[in-house]
């Protein structure tokens, strides 16, 4: 095996480096390219490249996100690396890939709505409790902005229960959740948008925020409870605030997740081409199709009336 692969997530730290294509790809890809299986990450030809760490730099301070949940992306190369063929799960052949798609059983992506819905939850009530310490939730604008957030998230929780309530059972007698399409488009539009809103109400407070160090500097502490205090909020508290907005909106960490969350699901114009492929909108078609079938309805218009010319 020779080549090259993205995204491998915590490659480094794993006993075993799994491969495998996903549906889209193999149904326009060369047979020769059909390819999936799994081998020890310890495999003699096999090289990791990582990227750049975010938010771990010595003298960092208040990024309770990227030091504790960042995680590590990385490039595979495979230099002439031989996979026994006990490893080999497909070849050449993308049928077992299209049936794993294909038959119905989809709870492989209920741990990722939750994860999802989550991240709307945290993002949210960051937000809120921001436009309280500064003061500025009663503005009518910060107001609608967080009213448009909790939409999101009140969309996303209808959307599982929906999910929930059309599970079904398989041919082979499996339990399987309801339809999830559209829902990786619609949180792949979303979360941009919360990150943007989150922002907004912050405003420049996530740019500058001083450290734990700083709090501790006697000569320092006085002028930060003095001036950088929140609305019946002390400036220590407020500062952890919004440090905990900058790592969800603005930081490196902030910044990788919000580019997973864009591409987690596939490219969101392919999975709507996708979308729009599948979807089956025959009964509304041919409900329309009877209607125009016939003269439209019209009403009977009474003929102007005429002044007779004098």
């Amino acid at each position: 095996m020779h080549g090259a692969k993205q995204l491998a997530t915590a490659a480094p730290i794993s006993h075993e480096t799994y491969v495998s294509l996903s549906a889209t790809f193999v149904r326009r890809a060369d047979p020769a390219c059909v390819l999936a299986f799994s081998i020890p990450t310890n495999t003699p030809g096999l090289k990791i490249l990582c990227r750049e760490p975010v938010s771990q730099w010595v003298g960092s301070y208040g990024h309770p996100l990227g030091m504790l949940y960042d995680e590590q992306d990385a490039m595979l190369f495979f230099d002439n690396v031989l996979v026994p063929w006990e490893r080999v799960f497909t070849l050449y052949d993308a049928s077992p890939i299209l049936l794993r798609y294909q038959s119905g059983v989809n709870f492989i992506g209920w741990a990722n709505l939750c994860r999802i819905h989550e991240r709307m939850r945290l993002m949210t009530a960051v937000a809120t409790m921001i436009a309280e310490a500064i003061g500025v939730i009663e503005y009518r604008e910060v107001a609608a902005k967080l009213g448009e957030m909790i939409t999101y998230v009140e969309m996303w929780r209808h959307a599982m229960d929906g999910v929930e309530h059309n599970a079904f059972q398989t041919k082979g007698g499996l339990m399987s959740l309801g339809s999830m399409s559209g829902m990786n488009i619609f949180f792949a539009q979303t979360s941009a948008r919360m990150v943007q809103l989150l922002r907004e109400i912050a405003g420049a407070g996530m740019i500058m925020q001083p450290s734990e160090n700083d709090f501790v500097n006697p000569e320092f502490r006085p002028y930060l409870d003095k001036y950088m205090r929140g609305k019946d909020v002390e400036a220590l508290s407020k500062a952890r605030l919004l440090r905990l907005a900058h790592d969800l909106a603005i930081s490196s960490f902030g910044m990788r997740q919000e580019l997973y969350e864009y591409w987690h699901g596939g490219d969101p114009n392919r999975n709507r081409i996708n979308l729009l492929r599948n979807y089956d909108q025959s009964d509304m078609m041919d409900r329309i199709k009877a209607l125009l079938s016939k003269p439209l309805a019209h009403g009977e218009m009474a003929p102007p009336s005429r002044t007779p010319a004098s």
